[in-house]
Formats: C-alpha cells, structure tokens, sequence
C-alpha cells in the first residue's frame, strides 16, 4: 500500500515539474508604455519690448576746479565740503609776502624810468633850442631823440611789470565764478601749491545728470532706446524721464566700458549728488516668437524645441535664438506660427515619443 502511494506522489510531481517547464515556453505579453503628459502651447508672434538697466550715480553736470594763477603758500582756507558759495565769494587765500616785494620793485623801476624819461626830454628841448640857434648838429639831436624814445619804452615795460605783479597779488585770492556747493578740498592752509592746482572742487546744483557705464554688448540697445527712465532707490518707486545727453566713443581702458550720461527732468525735489540710481531703457520690436525658457534643451550643444505633430508624437526641431527676456527666450527660426511646442517636460523625451497633453486637448 505504501509502495502505490509513493509511486503516486511521484507522478503527480512529474507532472507538475512538466507543466511548469512548459509553461516558461509561452510568451508572457510586453507591457505597454503610456503616453508621456506635457504642457504645451502653441506658437504665435507677439510684440515685445527690449528692457536694458543700468546702474549709475548722481553727478553735477558742471563740477569746476579751482586753483591759483600762480604759485605760493596757501594762508587760509576759507571754505569746506557741503558749504555753499556765491559767485564773488572767496575760497582760499595765499600768503601776500610772495608777491609784495616784487611789487614794491616795480614801483621803484617805474620811478627810476619816470626820472630818466623826464630829463631826456629836458635834455631833447635843449638840443632842439641849440638846434635852431646852429649851434648843435642834426645828428645830436637825433641821437637825444632816440634816447628819449627808449625812456618812454623802458617806462612802458616797467609799468606792464608792475601791471603783472599787482595781478598776482590779486590771484593770491580764490574766488568762485558761479553759485554751487564744495564737494572736494585737496589743500590745506600752510601748503605750497603750483600754478593750476587744484586747490577746491565746485559743483553746480542747478542741474544734475546721471552717470552710468554701458557694456560693449549693450552700446547697440542704447543707441536704438526710445525711452529713458531713471529710478533712485533712496526716493522710492518714482521713476524720472531721462534723456541722453552724451555717451562716450571711447572705452575705459580698465572696464572696457563707456561712459554715459542722462540728463534729469520731472521733479528732482529729494535729488542729491552721489545717489545710486538705476536707468532703464525700453525700445518697441517688431512681433517675435517668444517660449519659456523650460522648453529648450540642448543636443551637441546646440538649442532645441520638442514639436509634436499630429499623431501627438514629438520630435525635436534645431532653433535659433534671437536674446533673453526674463525667464522667457526669443526664437529667431526653427518654429513657426501654429506649431505646438512642449514647454514642460522637455528633458525626458525622446525622438518620436507618444504624448499626452496636460489640458486634455488635441491638435
């Protein structure tokens, strides 16, 4: 009894191992991949406006610097930074010993020249009186005249010499031509100074401007802007109508940048020199394709969009770009009007991929 049951037992299990061989013979069914979502929209040009900002500071449009006609000790120093001068007003002085000698000379030369003019023509009367009675010849009262002439011409240079000199005693005093505020002083009382060495820097406040330095890569967008606004963080939101006034031709040698400058209009009240300030330049394009940012990807380098097509599969299209606007980028060519393009998901597509349109719609 024993016997059959285990020759049963082994049958059933011969049969089973079978089934189960037979079964790794049969094809067990690929599982299928689901269309991939993605968010797209679809292409249409529209109008763009380019933005270029550029921080700057606030600067007198005339900053003038003072220094003396001529050299000396400077006595006193009658201004300091922040104040304000009027035309007419004295901003420094230099020592008068410098110029009172030589002006005590000249006076004494003028003296001298006076007597030897006055007695050359005593001495020219007398001739000439001798003269008429033939008692002199021609010849001496010719040589009195010529004597005569160069008195009078050394008493001309002797008075332009004492002319010279009391224009020195007079430039011992630094005077400003026109209303400002000092906003620099670089001597003090008890420095000896040259001639043209600035001595207090002046700036006019009746009109201010806003320096700012241009990139290489922007002087094309300034040059075409049609409009200038300038913000001053220290006075809020408030924007000022600016327009350029002078924009350099030539770089800094050290930023390889280019100077610029706007003049300020609308209301400055608040306005004062020295404010950080951003200007922003804004100029109207003609109607461009403009995509997310997210819907490029690169192959080899190269700028590419996904563009499904009518069977809702995807292929990926070379584009080229024409500059950033924020989060959003300018496409010159590659896509057209009416292409569907994918704008999220883009990197985990492949070539020819189904996919599924977030929004549930078709083409």
């Amino acid at each position: 009894m024993s016997r059959l049951l285990l020759l049963f037992t082994s049958l059933i299990s011969v049969t089973l191992i079978s089934a189960s061989l037979a079964g790794c013979d049969r094809e067990v069914p690929a599982h299928e991949e689901r269309p991939r979502p993605v968010r797209t929209v679809v292409v249409a040009p529209s109008p763009t406006v380019s933005m270029l900002e550029l921080p700057g500071e606030i600067r007198p449009r005339i900053e003038t610097r003072y220094g003396f006609r001529i050299g000396g000790k400077i006595a006193e120093r009658n201004v300091s930074v922040g104040d304000t001068v009027k035309p007419g007003q004295r901003l420094a002085r230099l020592d008068p010993q410098d110029v009172a000698p030589a002006i005590a000379a000249a006076r004494a030369q003028r003296e001298a020249a006076r007597t030897e003019l006055n007695l050359a023509r005593v001495e020219l009367e007398r001739l000439k009186d001798l003269r008429g009675q033939n008692y002199v010849s021609q010849a001496q009262v010719d040589r009195q005249q010529a004597q005569t002439d160069s008195a009078q011409s050394r008493l001309r240079s002797v008075e332009a010499q004492l002319a010279e000199a009391a224009n020195a005693a007079a430039f011992q005093s630094l005077v400003a031509d026109e209303a400002g505020v000092v906003t620099a002083v670089e001597a003090e009382a008890g420095q000896v100074v040259g001639a043209g060495q600035t001595v207090v820097r002046v700036a006019r406040t009746d009109e201010l401007e806003l320096l700012v330095y241009v990139p290489e890569a922007g002087l094309s967008a300034v040059r075409m802007a049609d409009d200038w606004q300038v913000t001053i963080s220290a006075l809020g939101d408030a924007q000022l109508p600016a327009t350029v006034r002078e924009l350099s031709p030539v770089a800094d040698p050290a930023s390889r940048t280019y100077p610029m400058r706007l003049s300020l209009a609308g209301n400055r009240q608040g306005v004062a020199m020295g404010m950080s300030a951003t200007a922003r330049a804004s100029r109207s394009a003609d109607a461009a394709i403009i995509l997310p940012m997210s819907a490029l990807h690169s192959l080899d380098g190269d700028p590419r969009v996904w563009v499904v097509d009518e069977d809702l599969r995807v292929r990926s299209v070379p584009v080229r770009t024409a500059g950033l606007l924020d989060d959003a980028v300018r496409i010159a060519s590659g896509v057209s009007a009416g292409d569907r393009v994918v704008t999220a998901g883009a990197s985990l597509l492949v070539e020819g991929q189904q996919v599924r349109l977030a929004d549930g719609t078709g083409r």
